[in-house]
């Protein structure tokens, strides 16, 4: 095993940090991280749509309230990495 492939603790498998550059691992993170942003916000979206009827469908409210949460835990871990990749 090369130095650069570290193992993935979660599967056992490899992963190769030698295919790509560190401002293509970066430009990729900050995609994702954008895409779960998006994510976020059309929950946070579903949200006040409900809020705004007679009758807001708890079951919508509770389910984008659980992609919010998941949301953020996702930016978190995202960031970190980037911030790992940043200070390679």
């Amino acid at each position: 095993m090369k130095n650069k492939d570290k193992p993935d603790k979660r599967k056992g498998k490899i992963m190769s940090s030698t295919d790509i550059t560190k401002e293509e691992k970066l430009n990729l993170i900050a995609s994702r991280i954008r895409g779960v942003k998006i994510n976020k916000y059309s929950a946070e979206l579903n949200i006040i749509e409900q809020n705004a009827t007679d009758a807001p469908e708890a079951t919508i409210v509770a389910s984008s309230n659980k992609t919010i949460d998941i949301a953020d835990a996702q930016i978190a871990a995202l960031q970190a990495q980037y911030d790992a990749v940043n200070v390679e």
